[in-house]
């Protein structure tokens, strides 16, 4: 397990990367990566129930956004949009459901059939990368709190959110904390 000294060094690699981020490129860079939690600290917000994002850094290659996920929170069922998605689970255990959605008319204009593929679970030091539109999953803490450290390349502005029943709906990313 790969230990960086601050949350400041993560950045630094990440922009080392280049101007556009290529996913193996940063799940790379994140495979492993424990952050000194004295410099993550200003970026952890927690809400009871739910999960927090609290923005790190953004700028036109990317966005770093530290997930606080409090006991048994989950995202919705959702897409990436049209970015790419590294995270790395910090502390705590996540699991990820993978979704397979099929759009019966070829529109996103009406319910698409939503089949989960499979579940996994993540401890601290592991990864998960998504890439756009066809990577449909959910994200949930188990086992109590969790921290996750995302990465997206070409930060995410709206993504789709889709229901059990295979509705959907844009949702629009906001912050539940950012750098001042």
């Amino acid at each position: 397990m790969t230990t960086l000294h601050g949350v400041d060094d993560l950045v630094a690699a990440l922009r080392e990367l280049g101007d556009i981020l290529q996913p193996v490129r940063v799940a790379a860079t994140l495979r492993g990566v424990r952050v000194d939690e004295r410099t993550l600290a200003p970026y952890l917000t927690w809400s009871s129930g739910r999960y927090t994002r609290n923005l790190v850094v953004r700028d036109a290659g990317f966005e770093l956004i530290a997930l606080c996920w409090d006991k048994d929170a989950r995202s919705a069922i959702h897409d990436h949009a049209d970015s790419d998605c590294a995270f790395v689970l910090q502390n705590g255990a996540i699991t990820c459901e993978n979704y397979r959605i099929a759009w019966p008319d070829d529109s996103a204009d009406s319910a698409c059939n939503l089949t989960r593929t499979s579940t996994r679970t993540l401890r601290a030091g592991e990864i998960d990368m998504r890439s756009g539109h066809l990577s449909v999953h959910r994200v949930g803490a188990c086992d109590g709190r969790a921290v996750t450290l995302h990465v997206y390349a070409k930060p995410i502005d709206a993504c789709r959110q889709f229901d059990e029943d295979g509705t959907s709906r844009v949702a629009y990313s906001r912050y539940d904390s950012a750098p001042a």
